[in-house]
């Protein structure tokens, strides 16, 4: 079916093309407003993982500023679902999508990000994205996502450990 992934792909529980196919198919849906879901996304994450503020400039508590204003948290939303977007063109192309997300990871250890933190990520994002697609949500889109997610994490932690293993 032209689906090349790492075998570090199929060892994190074996992506299909059929939820290669239902990733594509949903995210149709979601790439509609990228700015707007990013901002539910990290704004949600503060609610539910405030240990997370601090590493985008804001204080742990909710009370003291707001990010829901930050022009710099919009843009950085939207540079999150950017990314989205672009790996989803390389998701036929394991060796581009591999060298993207350990790219990813080693610039994110040198932003001083919490590997402890990257998991979030992939948990809000499907978060985020339930409500857009109410509709045509079901057990098997929430899989092919959360599968992805857990791959995208595992590649960036490979990243960010490496790096740090080479500072």
């Amino acid at each position: 079916m032209g689906c090349h992934h790492s075998s570090e792909w199929k060892e994190t529980g074996g992506f299909t093309a059929e939820q290669k196919r239902l990733i594509l198919e949903s995210w149709k849906e979601v790439h509609i407003d990228l700015e707007r879901m990013g901002m539910i996304l990290f704004m949600g994450m503060f609610d539910t993982h405030p240990e997370t503020r601090p590493f985008f400039g804001f204080s742990e508590s909710a009370d003291s500023d707001d990010p829901k204003t930050s022009q710099r948290l919009r843009e950085h939303g939207l540079r999150f679902m950017s990314l989205v977007k672009k790996l989803l063109t390389y998701i036929d192309d394991s060796e581009k999508f591999d060298t993207m997300l350990l790219d990813l990871g080693r610039r994110h250890i040198n932003y001083k990000a919490d590997i402890n933190l990257v998991d979030v990520f992939g948990e809000q994002f499907i978060v985020s994205i339930r409500p857009t697609l109410k509709h045509t949500w079901n057990p098997k889109i929430e899989e092919a996502w959360a599968e992805l997610f857990r791959y995208i994490a595992s590649m960036m932690k490979r990243g960010m450990t490496e790096n740090a293993k080479a500072t």
